[in-house]
């Protein structure tokens, strides 16, 4: 910006104020690497890189930037992942307008050995409730895809990075594998419950973050997508029925069951399980199957668990 340039919004600041603030959005400066999970796993597999690495030449390639800069933007989203399960599992300040915070109680509960099971799996899905009572208390949360699904990745990442001790270049990595998965999603279909129900929302977060576990633990591009399309098709047909309009019930429980199955479904694949319907045809499928779902299940509470004698009782706490 030229001086005269600067001089004069000056003024129009002084005058009218006026703020300048920095993009919300970064600017595509180059053409995509890939456009399907096909080319995706072809491109990974050519380069001899995971899932992670190649979404992260993905993404400085389209924007133009760094690897450093990359991983530094992905780990201050992750910061707020982590802060969001922690402030939700610390029960403080959360005002949900029709549940009871319940994760910090779940996450203690299984620490005590008091749970029917227990495990890594439970403490991903009370992680992910947490994550969920930030958002339906007005936090900050990251969207991951959406904000009705901001518990799923929560869940799965910080329980990665703090069980399996990631290092920050791992957790960025693995971040950067559940969204070339989301990439794809986006792509194909839609992250709109309104159009394809609970199933490209909850459904889709559970699939990225299926992609991260595998990531994580070392498997291929290909086993990644692999896990991510079991998920899903284990989703497929999923109605969004949110209780009195708001993504509190039957969302939180969506949330802690995606953020644990995710793992269960990276065990499958790299365990030996042979995904003979590749991500690119799921993500279609799930698509066509969630626009043939009747107005009344795609997040308009005239359907489903919206519509139970309990559901409507349920006193809001306006």
């Amino acid at each position: 910006m030229s001086a005269e340039a600067r001089a004069r919004l000056d003024r129009l600041q002084g005058v009218h104020g006026i703020w300048s603030a920095s993009p919300l959005f970064y600017t595509k400066k180059g053409a995509p690497l890939f456009l399907s999970s096909a080319e995706m796993v072809e491109a990974a597999r050519r380069k001899r890189l995971s899932l992670g690495r190649i979404a992260l030449a993905y993404e400085t390639g389209l924007l133009g930037l760094a690897e450093k800069e990359v991983v530094g933007e992905v780990l201050r989203r992750y910061g707020i992942m982590r802060d969001s399960v922690r402030r939700g599992l610390a029960g403080r300040e959360l005002g949900m307008r029709l549940l009871k915070p319940s994760a910090g109680r779940i996450f203690r509960s299984e620490a005590r050995g008091i749970l029917a099971v227990g495990g890594l799996h439970a403490r991903a899905a009370a992680r992910a409730l947490a994550a969920l009572h930030v958002s339906n208390s007005m936090g900050i949360v990251c969207a991951a895809p959406t904000g009705g699904s901001a518990g799923v990745l929560p869940g799965v990442i910080v329980t990665l990075a703090e069980e399996k001790r990631l290092d920050d270049e791992r957790t960025a990595l693995a971040l950067l594998a559940a969204s070339a998965v989301g990439l794809i999603v986006a792509r194909r279909a839609t992250f709109a419950a309104e159009v394809a129900g609970c199933q490209v929302e909850i459904g889709a977060a559970g699939a990225m973050g299926a992609a991260a576990v595998v990531e994580a633990a070392g498997g291929s591009a290909a086993q990644a997508a692999d896990a991510a399309a079991i998920s899903l098709q284990n989703t497929m047909g999923s109605v969004c029925d949110l209780v009195q309009g708001m993504c509190e019930i039957p969302c939180h429980t969506r949330n802690a069951v995606a953020a644990s199955s995710a793992f269960v479904c990276a065990d499958l694949v790299l365990g030996g399980y042979a995904n003979p319907i590749p991500l690119d045809e799921t993500v279609d499928a799930v698509y066509a199957s969630g626009k043939m779902l009747p107005a009344e299940l795609r997040c308009t509470a005239l359907g489903g668990l919206a519509v139970t004698p309990s559901a409507l009782a349920l006193k809001n706490k306006k």
